[in-house]
């Protein structure tokens, strides 16, 4: 009697193992498809804010370049103003100079206008890298506390 029940045992042991290796490569094929729809979204969101305007301010000349020396003197005291009431720096857009916050919203808005193109509804979730934090995430607090 002892004889029957051990064969029994082995076969449900490997059944148990069987079912266990299954259930990890199914487990691990959905975590791939998850992987690559996050990666392909991730990629298509950076190529939509690839064509934001804030992009080509980084081609504009900068301010001595374009400015006079009187004009350069006042933009140097409007830069260090912004600097000490907002405590960020603020960004010469090639006509102005812009405050760190408002430029970033302005990014903002425009990460907004993707995440609906794109169907983007949980950034941290659905993105990956850069993008997935909440700075970048229109819906986040420190967004929802800026306005």
């Amino acid at each position: 009697m002892d004889k029957t029940k051990e064969p029994v045992g082995h076969l449900s042991s490997i059944i148990g193992i069987g079912l266990l290796l299954v259930g990890l490569v199914v487990f691990g094929v959905v975590e791939q498809k998850a992987w690559s729809h996050q990666t392909e979204l991730t990629k298509n969101f950076e190529a939509c804010m690839e064509s934001a305007p804030f992009k080509k301010s980084l081609l504009v000349p900068r301010p001595e370049a374009v400015l006079t020396a009187e004009e350069l003197q006042n933009h140097f005291d409007a830069f260090d103003q912004m600097l000490k009431e907002t405590g960020l720096p603020p960004i010469w857009d090639g006509k102005a100079l812009i405050p760190w916050k408002d430029y970033h919203k302005n990014s903002i808005e425009f990460a907004r206008d993707c995440h609906l193109q794109l169907g983007i509804d949980q950034p941290q979730q659905q993105l990956k890298g850069t993008y997935s934090k909440t700075v970048w995430d229109p819906n986040s607090q420190i967004w929802q506390q800026a306005d």
